[in-house]
């Protein structure tokens, strides 16, 4: 398969080369013409025509070796990426290492550091002496729940051409390759002629733990971790390079794995699963600390647990053992034992690579199945001590709240913990013998509750471990009272983020990319604390951060754009900026849907440790009223507010999926399912009637004759405002599972921006053209041209002309006494923005020579119409290539005569015919990278535009 490549590829250059031979043939001629005659503008014009043909003849070749800068800048300028994080990063991460400190000694030449690295990792990789049989010990002491014959089957299934496709499809194209330099792009573009071979080859490793030796090597690069000592040797996480063929097989096994996982590890878990997250950790953790406010006689300690290498220190005979002992299949575990048995890897420091070394301990960090491994080993560190009786945490009714992890980051509620708390750390310390876990006491911490000063420091004392009143678990500063959230996050947080505002002002960044910045870094940092802690209750605070925002789009100038059309939904004319406080409540309403589906039984108990009444009452009865307890906590008071936000927008009915019982009798009947409206009532004749109480019993057998009067009392009262018998979007929001964050947040966009369907720019336009525009019209120009090309500077210059971004004469004379509102191209009318662009004589004149030029290039009559060539909205007839060229000319078109817009030139048919062949080339470009990463577009058919050149003659 190489060999023809390699001559196909010949094949190709010798073609090319020839090409390329002529048109330099052609240049050179050129240049003696331009040497006899300097000004003459027509050979000008060529010479820049040819050089540009010669681009287009190289553009193949330059796209394979990925240095086309222009094509770059083309595709990702001002967009959300690499592009736009490389212009706003204070300062490009330290990639080379200029030194290194081990043991207090200093190390400074390549050698000595590269020499330093090897021998760490060489030790860090040594396999711990650890004997088998103290594991097995361990291991027969476990109450393992064994694993089912339905999931054991499916691990052990022959591995089918259907999974390696969806493996290669996940593939992400932009990660570098392992030591072999086979990327994913490689075997995306070559699935099915590769899929044979690499079938056997799998299947063959599970069945007889025979892998190729490939798969053994690694070769470790080194990222600095944030806010440390970049001297220390320590402070560097290793990511290992795999080869991609390896990461397909391990993706399959893991995938397998975590439908397994999923069951059998417990909700105190939260990484690396499907629909677990940070949230369902930090809101117990931040209900616990409600709970000892309340119950302040109660002592606690919050043990965050820091451990030490974790994923590197894991013993791979624990693992190994472990899937043994839950009897996975021989198939599986001969499969995990093919890749964990004998690795070697090499480390790549400052460019040069370190001989290899072996490694016999640790799950590699970059490779799909290692978290697993890992939280399938901690679970029993986790079971461990659930089963503890001596291990006392808080404890309602029958839920048990004692540890909480996300992956390796672990929180340990503790009460009475000067009494405790060594039996803690005894059974860490017990597990961390035959595991391989350490954890590190200088970075674990200790925060208390309800315990003195005196006491703290005997706390201190006894564990040596430091104790301190906010510790930060998963990115979220943790404090004793819930009311410093607010400060020691949101604020400081916000701080960060203005400090970076402030940097940026000066970058040359585009509207759009501004607004791109906000997306990418800005989002990201709060909406983060949205997730996780929804706690805000004062919505000032988002009018703040609004300002703040605006400031940095708009350079501190006055905004042109109302900032309900910045916010609005790109595929409803706006620019997509986010709208944070939209955000939080899309963020709170995930938080609010278990109020509403009651099935996170052991959250929902912690937060409502001391309410009188049932979920569904606070929610749709209104009991908060009557209730003021209910405020009375952090977080459920701002998330009612959210709630309360929305309700009458959500439903005029009562909701099916309310619980009359639940809502008056959770606290004392403690049930695990509730009979909703929806379980309990019928339609007849087109209306709700209450089932009898047989047929409710039928399927609720709890149901007593006193339930079900209470059922029939409340039925009796919310008939009265019937029910809500279609589902509504809060249904949608309540049964959702996937990118809900996302959709409820569009839900809720829509809400805040409806007074904005038909924007005011719209109004101007149609008064412009002298007819309203059809709204299908709009919509098209949203959701499909806009997204014919990936430039957003082409983008951005149709939004200008949308909103009537450009300042004119008119409007800086309203400004500035001094100036006149003439137009700045005739002199005589007033220069308004429709006058600019097309009222004026030579304005006019422009245009006629681009709709003459246009008609020639894509053979159709078209009229000369304002709304055709300034915002591209047309009402003919074309197909696709068409109207994407008729796209792309009148867009070249208006950013040449943009680029003249305060002088009294017009841009001549010349400069939009090199505009137009720069966006072919970089278009076409475009379409040769993405082919080339395995990401294929639709190719644009330039031949038109070429033919037309040809014809008109501007290459000679």
């Amino acid at each position: 398969m190489r060999g023809y490549f390699i001559q196909q590829n010949s094949i190709r250059k010798k073609k090319r080369d020839l090409d390329i031979k002529k048109n330099l043939g052609e240049i050179s001629k050129m240049e003696k013409e331009l040497k006899k005659s300097p000004n003459n503008k027509n050979i000008q014009q060529s010479l820049q025509a040819l050089h540009r043909q010669r681009e287009n003849l190289e553009s193949e070749e330059l796209a394979k070796k990925l240095k086309f800068i222009k094509q770059h800048h083309y595709e990702n300028a001002n967009k959300p990426g690499k592009w736009l994080a490389s212009k706003i990063r204070k300062k490009r991460q330290k990639q080379f290492i200029s030194s290194i400190r081990v043991e207090n000694k200093e190390y400074s030449s390549d050698q000595e550091i590269m020499d330093q690295f090897y021998k760490f990792y060489r030790i860090l990789y040594t396999k711990d002496q650890i004997e088998k049989e103290e594991i097995a010990k361990f291991l027969n002491n476990q109450k393992l729940a064994k694993i089912t014959d339905k999931h054991r089957e499916f691990l052990n299934k022959e591995i089918s051409k259907e999974e390696l496709y969806k493996a290669i499809k996940k593939l992400d194209s932009s990660k570098a390759p392992g030591p072999d330099g086979f990327t994913a792009g490689y075997y995306k573009t070559f699935a099915q002629e590769l899929s044979p071979m690499l079938l056997k080859i799998m299947n063959q490793a599970m069945q007889n733990e025979i892998i190729p030796n490939s798969w053994k090597e690694a070769t470790i690069t080194l990222i600095h971790k944030e806010k440390s000592d970049p001297q220390d040797i320590k402070n560097y996480r290793p990511i290992s390079l795999l080869n991609t063929d390896y990461k397909l097989f391990t993706n399959i096994l893991a995938e397998r794995l975590k439908t397994f996982l999923t069951d059998w590890i417990k909700e105190d878990q939260a990484g690396f699963l499907p629909r677990r997250q940070i949230r369902d950790n930090v809101r117990i953790i931040l209900n616990a600390i409600e709970y000892y406010e309340r119950n302040n006689q109660k002592e606690c300690a919050f043990l965050a647990l820091d451990a030490e290498k974790a994923f590197d220190n894991i013993n791979w005979d624990f693992f190994i053992m472990l899937v043994k002992e839950l009897d996975m299949g021989h198939q599986y575990i001969t499969g995990i034992k093919s890749i964990y048995t004998n690795q070697e890897a090499k480390i790549c420091i400052n460019g040069q690579e370190t001989k290899k070394f072996n490694i016999a301990k640790g799950t590699r960090q970059g490779c799909p199945l290692s978290p697993l491994l890992f939280i399938l080993s901690l679970e029993m560190l986790l079971n461990n001590i659930r089963e503890d009786k001596e291990l006392i945490g808080i404890k309602i009714r029958k839920e048990e709240y004692k540890i909480r992890a996300f992956a390796d980051d672990m929180i340990c509620i503790i009460e009475n913990p000067l009494e405790n708390i060594q039996n803690w750390l005894k059974k860490i310390e017990e597990f961390g013998k035959v595991s391989g876990l350490r954890i590190n006491k200088n970075k674990t911490m200790i925060m208390t509750k309800n315990i003195s000063r005196k006491r703290q420091e005997e706390l201190g004392r006894i564990t040596g471990i430091k104790v301190t009143n906010k510790i930060k678990y998963l990115g979220i500063v943790i404090t004793s009272k819930n009311a410093q959230l607010l400060k020691n996050n949101y604020e400081e947080k916000w701080r960060e983020i203005k400090k970076d505002m402030e940097s940026w002002k000066h970058l040359n960044l585009s509207l759009l990319g501004r607004i791109s910045t906000v997306k990418m870094v800005v989002l990201p940092k709060i909406l983060f604390l949205f997730q996780t802690i929804p706690i805000i209750r004062n919505y000032q605070i988002f009018k703040k951060w609004n300002s703040d925002i605006t400031k940095f789009i708009w350079k501190g100038k006055k905004a042109r754009i109302k900032f309900l059309n910045l916010i609005d939904e790109k595929k409803r004319g706006g620019l997509g900026l986010p709208d944070l406080r939209s955000y939080y409540e899309a963020c709170g309403l995930t938080w609010i849907k278990d109020w509403s589906n009651l099935n996170k039984i052991k959250s929902l108990t912690l937060e409502g440790f001391d309410l009188r009444y049932g979920w569904h009452a606070y929610m749709w009865y209104e009991k908060k009223k009557v209730e003021k307890n209910f405020g009375n906590n952090f977080i459920r008071s701002a998330l009612i507010k959210i709630w309360e936000n929305y309700k009458a927008r959500f439903y005029q009915k009562t909701p099916l999926w309310i619980s009359p019982i639940e809502a008056t009798q959770r606290t004392e009947l403690r049930w695990e399912e509730w009979p909703t409206y929806k379980d309990v009532l019928k339609k007849q004749n087109g209306e709700f009637i209450l089932r009898t109480q047989e047929e409710i019993r039928n399927r609720f057998q709890k149901v007593s004759w006193f339930h079900y009067r209470q059922i029939q009392e409340y039925y009796n009262r919310d008939k009265k405002y019937g029910f809500a018998d279609k589902d509504t979007l809060w249904d949608k929001i309540r049964l959702n599972e996937r990118k809900e964050i996302t959709k409820n947040y569009k839900i809720l966009l829509q809400w805040t921006t409806e007074t904005e369907q038909v924007k005011d720019c719209m109004i101007k336009w149609a008064a412009y053209v002298r007819h309203s525009i059809n709204m299908a019209e709009w919509e098209k120009m949203w959701n499909l041209k806009l997204k014919y090309t990936n430039s957003y500077d082409l983008k951005e210059n149709w939004y200008k002309m949308m909103y009537q971004w450009y300042m004119t004469p008119q409007k800086l004379a309203k400004c500035y006494k001094n100036v006149k509102d003439h137009c700045w191209k005739c002199g005589k009318q007033t220069g308004t923005f429709f006058h600019m662009w097309w009222g004026c004589k030579l304005a006019k004149d422009y245009w006629k020579k681009i709709h003459e030029a246009i008609q020639k290039i894509i053979k159709v009559n078209i009229q000369l119409r304002p709304e055709y060539f300034l915002l591209g909205i047309i009402d003919i007839n074309l197909n696709r290539n068409q109207e994407i060229l008729f796209h792309f000319l009148t867009t070249a078109a208006r950013i040449v005569y943009a680029k003249k817009w305060k002088t009294t030139e017009i841009p001549t048919k010349e400069e939009w015919i090199l505009k137009i062949m720069d966006i072919k080339n970089m278009d076409t470009l475009t379409y040769y990278l993405k082919t080339h990463h395995g990401k294929p577009i639709k190719e644009t058919d330039w031949t038109q535009l070429t033919t037309y050149i040809e014809q008109e003659n501007f290459f000679h």
